[in-house]
């Protein structure tokens, strides 16, 4: 697997491609990719939360919430946590949430635990007005997860929001499946390199 580049120039992270997060040949790649294409793939006319049209839809928590589902993304994540010494995991609210969680047990069953939480859209009105619910420990390096990516932006949302309350570092990104429709540019010119376990390719979608 090639390694992301921690420290690269502006440009260099603009030429970012995206990483692979799992080998196709593993068995638990293709047990999920199974379980994408039958329970959380729909072909059809579907309108976009960006506005835009597309003949086909990932309704992915129909995967993340799925008990083999759960349990392959979670060990998959924890793996590629492990691999890259990440010892912190989040996501914005609502589809980031079943991914983290995921992962958070995996890696208590691997017995290497990590620290996990998922950032709210907005700040509760009550209580202590907390836009981050968990743990996310000051000056951590965190690994960004959403379930789709489109153009990137709930993952940049989820890390403008909770810088507001806590000071931490982000150079992975993390989804299960990327639509290849921007978001590896638009979280590489943040210096973000963005891994994912699928592509639309992998299902033969163009």
């Amino acid at each position: 697997m090639r390694s992301g580049q921690l420290n690269a120039s502006p440009a260099t992270k603009m030429a970012r491609v995206r990483q692979e997060v799992i080998g196709t040949e593993d068995e638990k790649w293709q047990r999920l990719r199974r379980l994408v294409d039958e329970h959380a793939l729909s072909r059809g006319t579907f309108t976009l939360s960006s506005g835009a049209t597309s003949n086909y839809f990932f309704q992915l928590r129909q995967v993340t919430m799925h008990p083999e589902g759960q349990y392959l993304i979670g060990m998959i994540v924890a793996e590629f946590m492990q691999r890259h010494n990440l010892r912190c995991i989040g996501g914005l609210e609502l589809g980031a949430v079943p991914v983290v969680g995921a992962a958070a047990f995996a890696s208590y069953v691997r017995n290497d635990p990590v620290a996990a939480f998922f950032v709210r859209k907005r700040a509760k009105s009550h209580g202590a007005l907390e836009l981050i619910d968990g743990e996310l420990p000051p000056g951590s390096e965190v690994l960004m997860v959403d379930d789709v990516t489109t153009s990137g932006n709930s993952i940049l949302k989820a890390i403008a929001n909770a810088k507001t309350q806590r000071d931490f570092k982000v150079s992975w990104a993390l989804s299960v499946v990327d639509r290849n429709e921007g978001a590896t540019e638009n979280l590489g010119a943040q210096g973000i390199t963005l891994a994912s376990i699928f592509t639309k390719a992998d299902f033969g979608l163009e």
